[in-house]
């Protein structure tokens, strides 16, 4: 009787205090006197509701031991498959009995969801035991991101009405927003201040000058029609947009939902209508005060033309004063060039009868055929030299001519219709033929000088 009532004033003090039926009752060292607690950005159970964290951002992941043996864990350690190799550091690798720890894991926050189970370990080597206790952990990756690109195309400027100023041309840009995130995207509007387009000023179609919802990977468009002055611009794209996510920073606080923003530029350049070639416009040839005609035939318009193009000759055969150079003979012994007032003019002859003027001299100059002495006198009167330059076949004509006429007289009429291009190449063969010259005399008066010295010493 005296031995229970002794075990039962032992046993109702410690069922008295449940606390420290525990600590009395955990001598050994076996199964379960390992345990771990894991918080992720100071958020527990992560395993069940893992905290969403931006990309890019810090994440935090506390391990806490525990230890409720009396032996002491040597060669603690933790191994997590969601954290990066070597992220995990504990303070010591021995746990105490009855004691606790605390490792820590840092590293940058990836897309997507990033849960995993975790395992402590710890050794006792006398007993040759090794304890583990496993938690499961994570958080999910918040990846929000746009991407904007542009595309110009560009409309020549017209004119208003019979006004002659030139009109603003108009470009129409074509705004691609795409959502290369793994979260929809709300509210996606587009401004380009180069152009002076304020957010939301473009079309998006059904959504008006916004897109209401973008879902991962897809991709939206947008358009706007700008009129500028002709003239180099940039466009300078912007697009903004909100996942709406909040997320958690490494101490636990809570952080709002940044705003995305995505820029694109493009350079295009509105042509002007003065910059266009203009239409080729026919110039009237220039016309003397008078001209030759046909026999009994007054002249119609007072001047006489080679149409553009025409190599051949526009006289009538065997009449006097047909158009060529033997009309041309006539009118220049009109003014004198011949020596005698009044020079009659040159009927058609067999290679003048076509009206094809003579070819050209040695000299550049077309020789001119002489006025036979049986013509009957015309009188003086100038005729019109077209504004064309003579043809080949005229040219060629003159070379077999024997010309009488006065050097001068026909210097004096072909250098009055050579034209621009036609003096710049007599000019240019001047040139040539001086430059030969200047040659030869340079080689030719040292040979004299040379000559005379060697005379001299000679003599």
């Amino acid at each position: 009787m005296s031995g229970g009532l002794l075990v039962g004033l032992l046993v109702l003090p410690c069922a008295a205090l449940p606390g420290v039926l525990p600590a009395a009752w955990a001598g050994g060292a076996g199964d379960g006197a390992l345990r771990m607690t894991v918080t992720v950005n100071g958020r527990g159970h992560s395993g069940l509701r893992p905290p969403t964290v931006r990309v890019g951002a810090q994440v935090v992941k506390r391990y806490r031991l525990v230890n409720s043996g009396e032996a002491h864990l040597y060669g603690v350690r933790v191994v997590d498959p969601a954290v990066p190799a070597g992220a995990v550091r504990c303070p010591g690798r021995t746990l105490a009995a009855l004691g606790e720890l605390e490792c820590v894991a840092r590293f940058r926050a990836v897309g997507g969801m990033r849960r995993a189970t975790a395992r402590a370990e710890g050794d006792i080597p006398s007993l040759r035991l090794r304890l583990a206790a496993t938690a499961r952990a994570g958080y999910v990756g918040v990846a929000g991101g746009l991407r904007l690109t542009e595309r110009v195309t560009v409309s020549a400027p017209g004119r208003s009405g019979r006004s002659l100023a030139v009109a603003w041309g108009s470009a129409t840009v074509a705004y691609t927003v795409t959502n290369h995130g793994n979260r929809p995207l709300h509210t996606v509007r587009i401004g380009d201040p180069g152009l002076g387009l304020a957010p939301g000023a473009t079309d998006c179609g059904a959504g008006g000058g916004a897109v209401a919802v973008l879902a991962p990977g897809a991709s939206a468009r947008c358009t706007a029609v700008v009129r500028r002055p002709p003239g180099t611009h940039r466009s300078t794209g912007v697009a903004s947009a909100s996942d709406r996510i909040t997320t958690y920073g490494p101490r636990g606080e809570r952080l709002p939902a940044p705003v995305l923003t995505a820029r694109s530029s493009a350079v295009f350049t509105l042509p002007s209508r003065a910059s266009t070639p203009p239409s080729a416009v026919p110039v009237k040839p220039k016309a003397a005060a008078g001209s030759g005609g046909a026999p009994g035939r007054p002249a119609a318009s007072g001047s006489v033309g080679v149409p553009r193009g025409a190599a051949g000759a526009v006289g009538v055969p065997g009449a006097p004063g047909g158009v060529g150079v033997a009309g041309v003979v006539g009118a220049v012994g009109g003014a004198g060039a011949a020596g005698a007032p009044g020079a009659p003019g040159a009927p058609a002859s067999a290679s003048g009868a076509a009206g094809v003027a003579p070819g050209a001299a040695a000299d550049g100059l077309p020789v001119l055929p002489p006025a036979p002495a049986s013509a009957p006198p015309t009188p003086a009167a100038s005729l019109a030299v077209p504004s064309a330059p003579l043809a080949p076949s005229v040219l060629a004509a003159g070379q077999r001519s024997d010309s009488t006429a006065p050097s001068s007289a026909r210097r004096a009429f072909v250098l009055d219709d050579e034209g621009f291009l036609g003096r710049l190449r007599r000019r240019g063969r001047e040139a040539s033929e001086l430059g030969i010259v200047i040659i030869l005399l340079l080689i030719l008066i040292p040979a004299a000088i040379a000559a005379a010295l060697l005379g001299n010493r000679r003599g």
